[in-house]
C-alpha cells in the first residue's frame, strides 16, 4: 500500500529519523489510505520523547497542546500535524481519560492502545504498513472490531461507544458481533460522559454519509445517548419513517436534527400554529419541545438548538406561493429554505408525492429568486415609515405600530404594491375605517 504524504508530513518523519528516533503515520489516515478515501488529519507517533521532539522540531513552529501525554501539534508551512510519543495507558478511574500515561519505544504497545483494527495501524514510506490486528482486512470487510478485549476497550473509554455508532453513519461498517456486545454491556457507562463530548460524537454521526442505514441497523447504541427517541424507535412504522427523512435530508446538521425527532411524540400531521409577527410566542408542539430538552441537556450551542428546534416546530405547517413570503418574513431565508428542504426529504412514495415534490421545489425556486430580487420582507422595507403615517393622523404608539404591520402584511401577500402613493392611499382608508 502507497500512501501520497505532503512533502511536509514526510519531512517531520525524515528530521525524526535523522535525529535516530522511529516514527511513523498512524490513525485516521491509514485507515483513510485503505479504504481509498481523502486523507484526513495527520497523526505521527515516534519513539522520542517529548523533550526530544521539541528538539528535533525547534525550526519549525510547535504548540505544547497535550504535552503532558506526549503530544506536541507541529506546523511546517502549512500543514499542521500531531506528533506524539509511543505510550501506554494507565487505568481510567473516570472511563474517559487515563489516570497517566507510561511513554515506551515500541510501536506495537502504542497500536494495542487503541480503539478500532482500523485505526491501529501504522504506515511508512519506507518500511510500509504495519497492521498487527488485521485492521486492513476488516477494512476491506468494512468491519468495526475492537482491538484486543472488547470488554475492557469500552470500560476503558465508554465515549468509544459513541465513536463506534459514528465510524458505523462515516465509513458505512457494521459492527463485529464481540464488539456489538460489549458496547451494549458498557454502553451505561456513557452517563459518566460529559455532554459536550456526547454531543460532538452525535453531530458527527448526523452529518455522515451513512446515516440512516447505520441507526436503523443500530438504534440500541443510538438510544443509550438519546433516550428522547425511545418511544419514536419502538414505533416500525414512525421509525421508518424517520430513517427514510435522513436517507433523504441534507448533510446539514440543523435539518437533521429536525428529522431525528420530527416524528416523535405521534404527530406526524399536525401542523403548529403560525403567527409571522411573532412565530416564537406559540408553545412548542410536542416533538419540537422534545428535541428542545435533549439539545438543553447535550449543551448544544444556542444557535443550532434555536435553528433545529424552529424546524422540527414548523416541518408539518403548510408553506405556499401565496404565504411563502409571510414564513420569509418571520423565519428569514435560510431557515425557510431549510423547511422545504425537510419537509422534501420527509415526503413518501406513492401518492400525490410526485406533485408535492414539484410543489416544494417550485417554492425553494420561488424563494431563491425573491432573494435575489431583495423583495420587501419587513417594515424597514417598506416604501412608507412611521412618520409619514402620523402625517396622515395616525398617533404615535400601539396604532401606529399595527398599521405598518398592516401596510407590510399587505405586501407580503402580494395585495398591495409597495408604492408609497398606493401605501398612503390604503394608511388613510385604514385611518377612516377605525374611526
Amino acid at each position: 500500500m502507497h500512501i501520497s504524504l505532503p512533502e511536509e508530513a514526510l519531512l517531520a518523519l525524515e528530521l525524526l529519523e535523522r535525529a535516530g528516533h522511529e516514527a511513523w503515520l498512524v490513525g485516521g489516515s491509514v485507515r483513510d489510505a485503505c479504504l481509498g478515501r481523502p486523507l484526513g488529519d495527520l497523526d505521527l507517533a515516534t519513539s522520542a520523547r517529548p523533550d526530544e521532539m521539541e528538539r528535533v522540531f525547534s525550526g519549525h513552529r510547535t504548540y505544547a497542546t497535550g504535552l503532558k501525554h506526549g503530544t506536541l501539534t507541529v506546523r511546517i508551512k502549512r500543514v499542521t500535524m500531531e506528533v506524539t510519543t509511543y505510550r501506554v495507558d494507565g487505568e481510567y478511574t473516570d472511563r474517559r481519560h487515563p489516570d497517566q500515561v507510561r511513554f515506551v519505544r515500541d510501536i506495537r504497545e502504542d497500536l494495542a492502545r487503541r480503539d478500532f483494527t482500523c485505526n491501529a495501524m501504522a504506515w511508512h514510506p519506507n518500511r510500509g504498513l504495519l497492521d498487527p490486528y488485521g485492521g486492513q482486512a476488516d477494512c476491506e470487510s468494512r468491519l468495526l472490531r475492537a482491538v484486543g478485549e472488547a470488554g475492557k476497550r469500552f470500560e476503558e473509554d465508554a465515549l468509544r461507544v459513541l465513536r463506534a455508532l459514528r465510524f458505523a453513519c462515516q465509513l458505512g461498517f457494521g459492527i463485529e458481533d464481540n464488539t456489538w456486545r460489549a458496547m451494549m454491556d458498557k454502553g451505561a457507562g456513557l452517563k459518566s460522559v460529559s455532554a459536550e463530548r456526547v454531543a460532538t460524537e452525535l453531530n458527527r454521526a448526523l452529518v455522515s454519509e451513512h446515516t440512516a442505514w447505520a441507526l436503523g441497523k443500530y438504534p440500541r447504541a443510538l438510544l443509550l445517548a438519546l433516550p428522547e427517541l425511545e418511544e419514536v424507535c419502538a414505533d416500525p412504522t414512525a421509525w421508518a419513517r424517520t430513517l427514510n427523512t435522513l436517507q433523504r435530508a441534507p448533510r446539514d446538521l440543523p435539518i437533521r436534527w429536525a428529522a431525528l425527532f420530527a416524528r416523535s411524540a405521534g404527530e406526524d400531521a399536525r401542523q403548529a400554529a403560525f403567527d409571522w409577527r411573532d412565530p416564537g410566542k406559540m408553545p412548542l408542539r410536542p416533538a419540537a419541545a422534545l428535541l428542545d430538552v435533549c439539545l438543553k441537556r447535550l449543551k448544544q450551542p444556542g444557535a443550532l438548538r434555536e435553528q433545529a428546534v424552529q424546524l422540527a416546530q414548523f416541518v408539518h405547517s403548510e408553506l405556499n406561493m401565496g404565504n411563502l413570503r409571510l414564513w420569509l418574513s418571520a423565519l428569514g431565508y435560510e431557515a425557510v429554505t431549510r423547511l422545504l428542504r425537510l419537509q422534501l426529504a420527509g415526503l413518501e412514495g406513492g401518492g400525490n408525492a410526485d406533485d408535492e415534490t414539484t410543489r416544494l421545489q417550485g417554492l425553494l425556486e420561488e424563494t431563491e429568486r425573491l432573494k435575489a430580487l431583495n423583495v420587501p420582507l419587513h417594515i424597514r422595507d417598506l416604501a412608507v415609515d412611521g412618520q409619514d403615517l402620523m402625517a396622515l393622523g395616525y398617533p404615535e404608539g400601539r396604532e401606529l405600530g399595527l398599521a405598518l404591520e398592516q401596510l407590510l402584511e399587505e405586501v407580503l401577500t402580494g395585495r398591495t404594491e409597495n408604492e408609497r402613493a398606493a401605501l398612503l392611499q390604503l394608511a388613510g382608508r385604514m385611518l377612516e375605517g377605525n374611526r
